[in-house]
């Protein structure tokens, strides 16, 4: 009788501990929701580039799964281990709403009948589809502010490595899109710019197009523009006195008075104020008269203005000119061994300076030397005013006989070049 006891209690707990075995482990009317898989979409490069289509919106990139089964078999899965998969392939037209199935696998080590999906939230997946457009885009770049006074930008030179880009995307976007925009600020900017920047793909009144889906060749954009110093340059002359005249004389105005120029700040600032184009020479100038000079900037200096060269014109004035025949000429720094003859008896000089001056000039306060020593010039003195000049002369012929030991035929004669100094 005890031992019918014991059996009977034994199987009780034996009955008991497989009820609960099959109630917590087996259970195979078990169920479970999987709320938040993410799907995931296979077929896309066929759909794109053998059918120049391209999904522009999905209802849903998520969906919930409600799964029965072994309570064994469903502790094995959750969200993460659930693949939903939607085949875009399946795809060949564009339209609005199509619908779209998807598949729900699980693991490999669980049996592919070990569940049932009671349900699938949503039933199904609804897709826009439109045909896939590339185009070229061209690049505009939009200033704003102003570079500070005193310095420009070359805006008009400036250079991008891209001037278009090219851009793929749904048609009804690409239909919107007309440029792509550079924003570039010029405020304060006393350098160059050499960067590269974003761009915006905009309409045609310049807005911004929601361009998500839109993808282009390249992201960046290398902009170089010169930002330069500006600076007014006053041009100016020098002035030697000579022929009698000095500047006090010369009355002279140019054709420009100044120039703009251009350049980087250091090559500006080296440049100064002003720039001498070139020397006029009063001893050069026998009467009023014009001089042309060229316009000549440093190296690295833009001239704005355009002035390649500038006229000199020159008033004299206070000034009056006589001719005198001068008969007193003498030959000094005569080399020994040498004897000169004086051909040429009288020797005719036009001199030059102030009015008052040269009306008291006679023939007699000039006196004509041949320096022989260079057989080169015939210098004339004053016997009493200096503030004159001779600005031409006749030639004079003079017979030089040479030492014994070093003539040929003993007389040469020669004519010397009259370069006359009062």
């Amino acid at each position: 009788m005890k031992n019918k006891i014991g059996y009977a209690a034994m199987s009780v707990v034996i009955a008991f501990a497989l009820w609960l075995y099959v109630i917590t482990s087996v259970s195979p009317g078990s169920e479970e929701t999987y709320d938040n898989i993410p799907v995931v979409f296979s077929g896309e490069t066929v759909l794109q580039q053998d059918r120049g289509l391209m999904v522009t919106s999905i209802s849903s990139d998520t969906v919930a799964v409600k799964l029965s089964g072994n309570r064994s078999d469903l502790a094995q899965v959750n969200r993460g281990n659930i693949t939903v998969k939607a085949d875009l392939s399946k795809i060949y037209e564009p339209g609005t709403r199509l619908q779209l199935d998807y598949t729900v696998s699980f693991p490999g080590n669980l049996a592919n009948n070990a569940f049932v999906i009671e349900s699938k939230n949503p039933g199904y997946l609804y897709v826009t589809v439109e045909r896939r457009v590339t185009r070229e885009v061209p690049v505009e770049v939009q200033w704003t502010g102003s570079a500070p006074e005193g310095y420009m930008s070359d805006r008009e030179n400036s250079t991008l490595d891209y001037t278009t880009v090219t851009a793929t995307g749904p048609e009804s976007v690409m239909e919107q899109i007309e440029k792509a925009v550079i924003s570039v600020d010029l405020t304060d900017q006393r350098e160059s710019i050499s960067q590269s920047f974003r761009y915006t793909l905009c309409n045609g009144d310049g807005e911004p197009v929601d361009a998500q889906l839109v993808t282009t060749n390249v992201e960046e954009i290398q902009l170089d523009v010169r930002i330069q110093k500006v600076k007014d340059i006053t041009l100016t002359y020098g002035i030697v006195d000579g022929g009698g005249a000095t500047a006090a004389n010369a009355k002279v105005t140019l054709s420009a008075e100044s120039v703009r120029v251009c350049g980087s700040e250091m090559a500006v600032d080296a440049l100064g104020d002003e720039l001498v184009v070139g020397t006029i020479n009063l001893a050069e100038l026998t009467k009023s008269g014009s001089l042309v000079f060229p316009v000549v900037l440093p190296e690295g200096i833009t001239n704005l203005t355009g002035v390649t060269e500038v006229t000199a014109a020159v008033q004299l004035s206070g000034l009056a000119t006589r001719e005198f025949t001068l008969e007193h000429i003498t030959s000094v720094n005569i080399p020994e061994g040498m004897t000169v003859e004086l051909i040429t008896e009288k020797l005719t000089v036009v001199v030059r300076g102030p009015t008052e001056l040269m009306n008291k000039l006679t023939a007699e306060d000039i006196v004509a030397k041949l320096h022989i020593s260079d057989c080169a010039c015939i210098r004339c003195t004053m016997a009493q005013e200096a503030a004159v000049s001779a600005v031409s002369t006749d030639v004079a012929q003079i017979k030089v006989t040479d030492a014994p030991e070093e003539r040929d035929d003993g007389e040469t004669v020669r004519r010397m070049g009259a370069q006359l100094t009062l």
